[in-house]
């Protein structure tokens, strides 16, 4: 074929479904998709995105599994995606970040494949546990206790309930009038689940503590004021608190708020590549998200001094070169 039709091809690839190229070109499935391995290959090769210092693992369920995502938390990037979330796999990917040391601080939801790849790979890294994967927990016992009432109401009202768990979901401050009477009305008539909604406030009110000292106590004080019956209901939480406390109140110790919060930008954005092409392997997927979305560039802030001389003529060396930060995600 023609070089023009070879770089169309290759760049019409990463934008509509193979089907869809092949149909425009008349060129065979097989060979479009040659094209964008190639393609994808090299630019996996020429794309690098520099090391964060705070870098953010999470997980996102595609194509029916869940991968690992690697993001850049301080520059708000998404750097890659993992096939799996395995510790070998991860554990092997940190070990292939240049500079390694550069990292500080990982922030990650409580999976323990996560936690060992980092203390083994990053050991000077202090991680922190992404306080929105904590907090949701406690959500999570609200509705176990909304879910107990069920023999005590009539189906009608079952599905009222039901209907209005996410006001109770709520934070308090975030209610409006008419969804406080609502709210009343449900806690006026179970206790427990009043109890259950302003123990699950407590619980939140642990992150508005100014340094870990006070969280410490506030965390203390939850686990022993947990409602009366309600101790099996919160004892993932207290297990996970427990088992993850050093990283939880890291939280609290660090010179920025770290979260995984913009996550969701991630999955709007996994969302649509995955939309355009039903059926596309996860490699297809994954060159999709990170070749074919805005990336976050830099010059670089060191000094050049004007005497350098290149192999070829005058000007900056090969490291005067923008820094890639990788997808941005503020755009999206």
């Amino acid at each position: 074929m023609t070089l023009r039709l070879h770089e169309y091809v290759e760049k019409e690839s990463f934008n509509h479904p193979y089907t869809f190229v092949a149909a425009q070109t008349g060129l065979d499935e097989k060979t479009v998709r040659d094209i964008f391995n190639a393609r994808a290959e090299f630019l996996g090769r020429w794309h690098r995105f520099e090391t964060p210092r705070i870098l953010g693992i999470d997980e996102l369920y595609l194509n029916k599994l869940y991968r690992c995502i690697l993001t850049n938390i301080e520059e708000r990037t998404l750097l890659d995606l993992l096939a799996t979330r395995r510790q070998d796999v991860v554990t092997n990917y940190l070990m292939k970040l240049k500079d390694r040391q550069k990292v500080e601080i990982v922030s990650m939801d409580m999976w323990n494949p996560y936690r060992a790849a980092v203390k083994a790979v990053l050991p000077q890294a202090r991680i922190v546990v992404d306080k929105f994967h904590v907090v949701r927990m406690a959500n999570d016992a609200l509705e176990r206790v909304r879910k107990g009432l069920r023999k005590e109401l009539k189906p009608s009202q079952s599905r009222t309930l039901k209907g209005d768990r996410k006001i109770l979901l709520k934070r308090a401050h975030e209610v409006s009038d008419r969804e406080r009477l609502i709210m009343e009305t449900w806690t006026g008539a179970f206790p427990q689940l009043l109890a259950a909604y302003e123990h699950k406030e407590r619980f939140y009110g642990i992150w508005d503590a100014t340094t870990r000292l006070q969280a410490e106590a506030a965390l203390d004080e939850w686990i022993a004021t947990i409602p009366k019956g309600q101790k099996e209901v919160w004892s993932d939480l207290v297990r996970a608190a427990g088992n993850w406390r050093e990283e939880t109140m890291t939280y609290f110790e660090t010179d920025m708020p770290v979260t995984n919060a913009y996550t969701e930008s991630i999955n709007r954005l996994a969302k649509d590549k995955n939309r355009e092409g039903r059926g596309y392997s996860f490699e297809v997927m994954r060159a999709r998200m990170l070749y074919t979305t805005k990336h976050k560039k830099k010059a670089p802030t060191a000094k050049v001094s004007p005497f350098y001389k290149k192999t070829i003529g005058y000007g900056l060396p090969d490291f005067a070169e923008e820094l890639n930060y990788g997808v941005d995600l503020s755009t999206i």
